[in-house]
């Protein structure tokens, strides 16, 4: 991996996942709302960070709780089927304040953050395996 790959995407990592666990909610039911998505930020987190800090992931291709994962593009399409799951959460949020409104604009903006990150770190993912494929040539 490029390190100005790196830095980019350990930055775009950072203010994606790190970002929203310090935002400053203006209201407390959009915050039990964002919890709710938890999981699915945890699930995308592992195999992201490990791109980011060490070029790839292929441990995710030997493990059962990456069910049917055994290539860099099913690996893009359970990631992005856990962040379509998010965005789903987030969608369903309907505020009822403006305090409310502008925690949802966070939420989608956190959430489309995310999506950038799975979006670049699989690029370079695919790279990495495609590489170690021709030098096992």
């Amino acid at each position: 991996m490029d390190k100005g790959d790196s830095s980019t995407l350990e930055s775009q990592f950072n203010a994606a996942f790190y970002v929203p666990a310090k935002f400053n909610w203006q209201s407390r039911r959009a915050l039990r709302h964002w919890i709710e998505t938890e999981h699915l930020q945890d699930n995308l987190a592992g195999p992201l960070y490990s791109i980011v800090h060490s070029g790839g992931c292929n441990y995710v291709y030997t493990r059962d709780d990456f069910p049917d994962v055994d290539n860099p593009t099913a690996l893009r399409h359970l990631l992005l089927q856990w962040h379509s799951q998010m965005i789903e959460i987030i969608d369903n949020f309907v505020p009822t304040s403006s305090a409310e409104s502008a925690d949802l604009a966070s939420m989608r903006q956190f959430v489309s953050g995310m999506g950038k990150v799975v979006e670049t770190a699989c690029d370079i993912e695919k790279r990495r395996w495609e590489s170690a494929r021709v030098r096992q040539v």
